[in-house]
């Protein structure tokens, strides 16, 4: 399964979860108002593939320099993929932090529904019940952030191989071009 869609279905299951465990309100003036819109992080990018090549412009091309460009390419695909996995290490406890704090959410949730309303306990436990609130949804807007990061170095890592793709077809495209000048020329002598 693609990695960006499990980050994008562990997200939107612990948004929703969040959600629902904050979504009660406690006072008719309360507004919650969340939404999670991760349209954009389940975007995948596309692959076009490279125009025909031309052959002056294939001619024209110095060796050494595709190779060098391949060699960069594929040592930051490398780079990347190791920051991506870094990531995905870091998100991945996030998510199993924020599981917690919804747990304990529910806890205080039930607790200060188990008090009489209106008494000194009841709104000792709302307040802890809206302090614990904020902080899941502080922790959860640095888990979307940790997303976003994370479908951005996975969309570079995506872009890097496309590019290195398209630079060795090239590349073979520019060898076997000079095979057959070298064939051609060789079948005139």
């Amino acid at each position: 399964m693609n990695t960006s869609f499990r980050f994008l279905i562990l997200t939107i299951f612990i948004s929703l979860g969040f959600i629902t465990s904050c979504n009660d309100d406690t006072s008719p003036t309360e507004e919650d108002n969340y939404s999670v819109n991760n349209t954009d992080i389940a975007s995948t990018p596309t692959t076009e593939e490279p125009p025909p090549y031309d052959a002056d412009e294939i001619d024209k091309i110095n060796p050494e320099d595709l190779s060098r460009q391949i060699k960069e390419i594929g040592e930051k695909i490398e780079e990347l993929e190791k920051e991506s996995t870094k990531q995905f290490d870091e998100y991945t406890k996030m998510a199993e932090f924020q599981k917690k704090i919804l747990e304990e959410i529910k806890r205080k949730k039930m607790i200060m529904r188990s008090k009489t309303v209106g008494t000194e306990e009841q709104k000792k436990a709302q307040k802890d019940f809206e302090d614990e609130k904020k902080y899941g949804r502080e922790k959860l807007q640095l888990l979307k952030e940790k997303n976003i990061l994370f479908h951005k170095l996975t969309r570079s890592v995506t872009e890097a191989k496309n590019e290195l793709t398209n630079l060795q077809k090239k590349q073979e495209y520019f060898l076997k071009r000079q095979k057959d000048k070298k064939t051609k020329k060789t079948k005139v002598n």
